[in-house]
């Protein structure tokens, strides 16, 4: 069983070696994941998994010809094979790993790699039989590769004429060692995304990467995918596809409208990735490629996020102060998403040269949603006469995770009404009301 989320993986590093003729080899460090207690272990305060410490090394990856043997780092097996030591020692010849060249800049490019490996029975299989089989997932935080690898464990070949003593057991898995202390794998599956999360604006178009490789040559007999959508503990397939060799052409059911795959590069290349038209906010969420060919079945996942940039406005520009009295402002966001607007408020006297925040007086709105998920939302702000001279600009930053910067928009304090002027209106006001109530009740 594989288990996916960041609740179960280990942060590895890495080191390269180059392979002679073939290419490098990719040291990971990684967790080996099992179910352990069970039902009574939780009920016990205990872990529903067990996770020991792993290695991966991915021998013989294809990587850029201009790379220099001079920048990696030898990888050099146990002096002293240890039957309690975990060391996957895996064969990339064929199929290739995507984007290898990634995994061996990780360090310089200050990014971590995390790798857990479990067990794995392949579909018609059955437990114990041979050869043994694991699954592995390996990531590139803050983007970049993931990849879900099938290893299938090779036969351990004795080199010694003379020698007729078993293999060395390793201690937890059973299986036997190499002569360098390490589990002989190969990789014959692999299901991979080069893009593990991407926003798109609301009524964009997407493409969700996700592809597979494995050792039998295209076209294959039997190739399966899904593509399904989770969000917030709910989930729905977005569309199916199944392809058999004996049925002239693939059969596709798509239940989300304006998504699809295109059947012939799924076919000849293995690309199963999912494109999306006309996004809608209720499109967002982590969506699961699945792909089964053969006897593998793996998973990839995408995180795909909805954006909306707020539109802003004032619900003034200017601001004139009337018989000393306080006036409100309005700062409006209408039609934003996700839910994570932030509005400052800041003032500049004429005679500064920095802007000051105002975070007294300030209240918000509760939030509006629109039928289509998006969002509004009202900062409100007094401002008095006496703390701000004329000339003083008043500014609203709003920021949002679809700006790469804030929104400024900013208002000014005019020269307030004299009282005097308000007095004679409103003494006229007062003659002209009495004026006409005369006419009409004499």
């Amino acid at each position: 069983m594989m288990l996916f989320g960041t609740g179960f993986l280990i942060v590895g590093y890495l080191t390269a070696s180059v392979a002679a003729g073939f290419g490098a080899d990719v040291v990971i460090s990684c967790s080996l994941v099992e179910e352990g207690g069970g039902l009574g272990a939780m009920r016990a305060g205990g872990a529903l998994f067990s996770r020991t410490p792993a290695t991966l090394v991915l021998r013989d990856l294809a990587v850029s010809p201009d790379l220099s043997p001079e920048t990696l780092t030898p990888y050099n097996p146990p002096s002293t094979p240890d039957p309690d030591d975990i060391i996957f020692e895996a064969k990339v010849t064929s199929p290739e790993i995507p984007e290898a060249d990634s995994l061996l800049h990780a360090d310089c490019n200050e990014q971590e790699v995390t790798c857990e490996i479990s067990s794995y029975l392949p579909r018609g299989s059955e437990e114990g039989s041979e050869p043994a089989y694991f699954i592995g997932s390996v990531q590139l935080e803050g983007g970049g590769i993931s990849l879900t690898l099938v290893l299938q464990t090779l036969p351990v070949t004795d080199k010694g004429e003379e020698s007729v003593a078993p293999p060395l057991l390793q201690s937890k898995l059973k299986l036997p060692l190499s002569q360098s202390g390490t589990l002989l794998t190969e990789v014959v599956f692999v299901v991979f995304s080069r893009l593990q999360s991407l926003a798109v604006p609301l009524g964009g178009d997407a493409l969700l990467d996700c592809g597979f490789k494995q050792q039998d040559p295209f076209p294959l007999r039997e190739v399966g995918l899904e593509w399904r959508l989770q969000h917030r503990g709910s989930g729905r397939r977005i569309l199916e596809m199944r392809a058999v060799e004996t049925e002239e052409a693939p059969t596709v059911h798509v239940e989300r409208e304006g998504s699809s795959v295109d059947p012939g590069l799924a076919l000849e290349e293995g690309n199963m990735s999912l494109s999306l038209q006309k996004l809608k906010v209720v499109d967002e969420g982590t969506y699961i490629c699945t792909v089964s060919a053969g006897l593998f079945q793996a998973q990839q996942i995408v995180q795909l996020h909805i954006t909306q940039p707020p539109r802003v406005s004032l619900s003034v520009d200017t601001v004139i102060f009337r018989d000393g009295l306080p006036q409100k402002v309005s700062c409006h966001c209408e039609r934003y998403y996700p839910l994570d607007v932030e509005v400052e408020w800041q003032y500049l006297l004429p005679t500064a040269t920095e802007p000051v925040s105002l975070s007294q007086n300030v209240s918000l709105s509760s939030h509006r949603q629109y039928g289509d998920g998006t969002l509004s939302l009202s900062s409100h702000l007094t401002l008095h006469p006496f703390a701000l001279p004329p000339g003083t600009t008043v500014t609203c930053l709003v920021s949002h995770s679809s700006l790469e910067t804030p929104v400024s928009l900013s208002l000014t304090v005019s020269e307030p009404e004299p009282a005097e002027t308000s007095y004679l209106m409103m003494v006229g006001l007062l003659a002209a009301t009495l004026l006409f109530l005369y006419f009409v009740l004499r």
